[in-house]
């Protein structure tokens, strides 16, 4: 059982922020109405309202996790290993907006207090995964493994990650919080990975006893290598206007227009198949109901120890990220109405390569 006790410093900064233990003020200045240093002080509203709130019954979360595996011996020191990992969250906070009411929608309660964004801890995640893994142990200087993952992870939990308790990370509905149930936001389905680590100088087809210039241009050289492949991570269309009667954007959802949802070619997200949401309703379309771009890495390095005497070591190294400078998507655009919408909107980063040298006496 793991305890998520970091959640207090963001709760503490956003208390911090507001009444009673801060006051702000915001002016709006005209011709008429300059804003001078002698008028910078400006007189507060007699009834300051805040803008964030905590259930007073509010308890950190709880991850549950367990396990079971088996492994086999195989022959050329390869083995085997088939594992399978749950977990389970329990008062995982969700973050929602009282007493908010659709756009176009009527206020049920003018006089009910609202704009402001209350944090409680009921939510709970799932997440299930079988992992199999073919490793081979260090023998002659080389090292591998490859891994394969198959998981689902669920949560209604808006705020899970909990490092940002705003916009995107409220619930659409504050009376129907269960509706946020879906796929968790680091939800990937597949995912593949495979490494492999060689050093030179090992055992004697690597030259540990070989002397003189071959050996000294032969030894103690490591070549490394990481290479991944997965699935789309979740993504939520939404609907980018002002919750009525707050500030808060990002947690208003899109309509389903009945189209469907299969991507055309060059997006992730059909631009027919989503829309506003109808005057006094709420979006309809699942959060994380998208599913963006696979991803796709492979890194390497190269380096060696030059060494001089017993007491002078130096170290050369290079690595490489993204060494076949593929171009990945790794952001959608999930804004309703945008002309870009359900097209990509951010890339990998672009092939890097780092030479360091160190010395060490």
């Amino acid at each position: 059982m793991y305890r998520n006790q970091s959640v207090y410093q963001s709760i503490a900064t956003l208390l911090a922020q507001q009444p009673p233990l801060s006051n702000t003020a915001t002016a709006q200045t005209s011709a008429a109405l300059p804003l001078t240093m002698a008028t910078g002080f400006l007189q507060l509203s007699a009834n300051p309202l805040n803008t964030f709130a905590v259930d007073p019954a509010f308890r950190i979360g709880t991850a549950h996790n367990y396990q079971a595996s088996v492994q086999r011996d195989l022959p050329s020191s390869l083995t085997v290993i088939a594992t399978y990992l749950g977990s389970h969250g329990t008062h995982l906070m969700q973050e929602s907006l009282p007493n908010s009411y659709p756009i176009g929608g009527a206020n049920p309660c003018a006089s009910c207090p609202s704009g402001f964004a209350y944090l409680t801890s009921n939510g709970t995640s799932m997440r299930n995964a079988a992992q199999i893994q073919l490793r081979r142990r260090l023998r002659n200087g080389f090292t591998a493994s490859g891994q394969y993952i198959l998981a689902k992870a669920t949560d209604d939990a808006t705020a899970f990650g909990g490092a940002s308790l705003a916009g995107f990370a409220i619930a659409q509905n504050w009376r129907d919080l269960d509706a946020e149930r879906g796929p968790s936001s680091f939800d990937q389905r597949h995912q593949f990975t495979a490494q492999a680590q060689y050093t030179t100088g090992a055992g004697i087809t690597g030259g540990t006893l070989v002397d003189g210039i071959k050996g000294r241009l032969l030894k103690d050289w490591t070549f490394v290598g990481q290479f991944t492949i997965g699935s789309g991570l979740p993504l939520t269309p939404v609907y980018l206007v002002p919750v009525p009667g707050t500030g808060y954007v990002g947690s208003i959802r899109a309509r389903l227009t009945g189209a469907d949802t299969d991507a055309p070619e060059g997006y992730y997200l059909n631009p027919l198949a989503y829309g506003a949401p109808a005057a006094g309703q709420w979006g309809d379309a699942g959060r994380n109901s998208g599913r963006g771009p696979s991803q796709f890495s492979l890194n390497a390095a190269i380096g060696r120890t030059f060494r001089w005497g017993e007491r002078f070591n130096i170290d050369w190294r290079i690595d490489a990220n993204n060494v076949l400078n593929r171009m990945v998507y790794t952001g959608v655009n999930g804004i309703v109405g945008s002309p870009q919408f359900g097209q990509p909107n951010a890339i990998n980063q672009a092939r890097k390569i780092l030479s360091s040298l160190r010395v060490r006496f």
